[in-house]
């Protein structure tokens, strides 16, 4: 069987899936704007055509029911469902989660031409992108992230063999309200809920007020669900609690205990749940005579510590559900793992040592919706995830014949063609010895938003002050965001340590080993941790052959791994937009590895100099 899978909310995207594996296109990659939505623009109208187009003849569809935007861009039919109270408020979560629709009149009626057209529910494509794209056929599957209808946060499902079972869904009226509360401080304090990964970076620099952390985690839970789910939710001390408050504006909310919250009276149902503890954070929380005031700035030390507190209410919020999930549904010794909760690497970690296995898939969060609808609908098809994307999408620049070899350098502006793999492998480990920053191109696209070798910025953390040129000053990004390192599988446990057999896909934190800690400066967060990917040979082995010439040339087989992409862009896949990113850069070069070409633009500062 054949599938196509859409998805039209912020990160929409499509996805096939067939026998013969599958393909994910993130509509925002495809027209260079984050979080595109698929209404939100005629060219990411056109994108999600297009490829429905080229893919026409799928026998099933599957559309999320997840949504900003409404008909003509979504199904007719898919508008009708969502107010049907079978589906908003079933009886059992396992009857609304798959249910084919009449589409109606639509923007893709011609490209989808017969196709048998079914609405997945968001959660539930969540998790049956975790589940398809692991190898388990026995496995407990949890989705959480910030919201989808109806203030669901999450869903719980039990994988076996080809079959997907929902047997709870998590709500925001109750919680956890993980990610919702998370979206809240990032939007606060980065002006978009979207940047919950830069909060997550100046979680690390803050410290943890353990007196805040409980009224932190009322937020998170009221202590009446607590109460009603203690094995999920841990309950916490109404007389702790009693005499403190948090104000929202001019108004303070005293602790209710027999609500167990402060703002329980105001939420009522629904969309409320949503807006008013994922759309605002509390501007100060008091607790007896001390208030804190909660602020704005990441450079301001009490918005730091906000964000690590915050962040450790995370973990041990996730450890307590997931211990108690573990122990509602035993017998599984495999996780899967996805919505954008997944993307938190400190609290992932966390998790690692409660499950011999945990699979979170690299679209953990909604760049995998697309492909986890049409795996919902595909009949128990698998298909691996993490490269799914398609090839670079425009022809790189023109070579200089084959054979040519570009040892010894590229001249400015110049563009040459190496001998062989050893060849290319050989000059770059020059190259990256040498101070310069490389782009690394090779086969296809990575899905999600993460660059494991495909699309990156490579660079030696054996120079001081590499990061800060690559990630401050090439990307612009924040002082306090971390980049992260690369290093062959066979050496990894000689400078980090952690939970290295999870480490392939950069979706769990490792730690500097502490005799390493000053060689490894250019790639260690401050908290000294470090979100490191493992190459394999076997997986890919240019990449680890490049880190170990890199290696023998600065005693370091460690690279600075961070995205192709200038700042707030998404991950570049035309070659006319990796040239433009390096382009003003000094000492940079573009490294097409599956052609073996390189070109080495010539910056502004190096024009001027050849013209003096």
């Amino acid at each position: 069987m054949r599938a196509i899978g859409l998805n039209f909310g912020h990160d929409a995207g499509a996805a096939r899936v067939g026998p013969d594996g599958a393909l994910v296109i993130e509509v925002e990659k495809e027209i260079g704007i984050r979080h595109a939505c698929a209404g939100g623009t005629e060219e990411a109208r056109e994108t999600l055509r297009r490829w429905t187009a080229d893919w026409a003849g799928s026998s099933r569809v599957g559309v999320s029911d997840y949504s900003f935007v409404k008909a003509p861009v979504t199904p007719a039919g898919l508008d009708t469902l969502i107010a049907d109270p079978t589906w908003a408020a079933p009886e059992r979560i396992a009857d609304a989660v798959v249910r084919r629709i009449d589409p109606g009149p639509w923007f893709l009626a011609d490209a989808v031409g017969d196709a048998e057209v079914y609405a997945v529910r968001h959660h539930f494509a969540h998790a049956a992108s975790a589940y398809y794209s692991s190898e388990a056929d026995d496995a407990l599957v949890l989705a959480l992230d910030g919201a989808g209808n109806y203030a669901e946060c999450g869903m719980v499902c039990i994988g076996a063999g080809d079959r997907l079972t929902p047997v709870m869904s998590l709500h925001n009226e109750t919680g956890p309200r993980v990610g919702l509360v998370y979206e809240a401080l990032a939007k606060r304090v980065f002006r978009t809920n979207f940047d919950t990964g830069k909060l997550l970076g100046l979680s690390a620099v803050g410290t943890v007020d353990h007196e805040l952390a409980e009224p932190l985690a009322v937020l998170l839970a009221d202590n009446a669900a607590r109460r009603a789910m203690p094995d999920l939710l841990a309950p916490l001390s109404d007389e702790r609690l009693a005499g403190t408050a948090m104000r929202y504006g001019d108004t303070w909310y005293p602790y209710d205990t027999e609500a167990g919250g402060y703002i329980t009276a105001q939420v009522r149902a629904g969309e409320d749940a949503v807006n008013w503890f994922g759309r605002r954070f509390p501007d100060s929380v008091r607790m007896g005579d001390r208030v804190v005031v909660v602020g704005d700035d990441a450079e301001d030390p009490a918005t730091q510590h906000v964000a690590a507190t915050l962040q450790h209410v995370v973990e041990e919020t996730l450890v307590h559900l997931v211990t108690g999930l573990s122990v509602r549904y035993p017998g599984h010794a495999v996780l899967c793992y996805a919505g954008g909760c997944a993307l938190n690497i400190t609290a992932n970690t966390r998790l690692a040592g409660l499950y011999p296995r945990i699979h979170i898939p690299t679209c953990c969060d909604d760049s995998g919706i697309a492909l986890g609808a049409a795996l919902a609908v595909a009949g128990g098809l698998r298909a691996s995830a993490t490269f799914a994307g398609p090839a670079l999408s425009a022809p790189g620049p023109a070579a200089q014949p084959a054979g040519t070899s570009a040892r010894g350098g590229l001249p400015a502006s110049g563009t040459s063609r190496f001998a062989d793999d050893e060849d290319m492998v050989e000059t770059v480990a020059d190259w990256l010895a040498d101070g310069l920053v490389i782009g690394w191109v090779q086969g296809p696209l990575e899905t999600g938003p993460r660059a494991l070798g495909h699309r990156s910025l490579l660079a030696s953390p054996h120079i001081p002050g590499m990061r800060r040129r690559v990630s401050q000053e090439l990307k612009g990004r924040e002082w306090f965001r971390p980049v992260a390192p690369l290093c062959p599988a066979d050496v990894a446990d000689q400078y980090f340590t952690g939970p290295l057999n999870h480490a392939r896909t950069m979706l769990f934190a490792c730690t500097v080993v502490e005799s390493r800690a000053t060689e490894l400066a250019e790639v260690r967060h401050v908290d000294g941790s470090a979100r490191l990917q493992v190459v394999d040979r076997e997986e890919n082995p240019l990449l680890h052959a490049l880190l170990h010439a890199v290696g023998s040339r600065t005693g370091l087989p460690v690279l600075i791994n961070t995205s192709l992409n200038p700042g707030g862009r998404p991950i570049v896949n035309t070659a006319s937009d990796a040239r433009d990113l390096l382009s003003a850069a000094r000492n940079t070069a573009l490294v097409l590895a599956d052609t073996r070409t390189a070109v080495r633009p010539t910056s502004t500062r190096e024009r001027a100099t050849a013209r003096t």
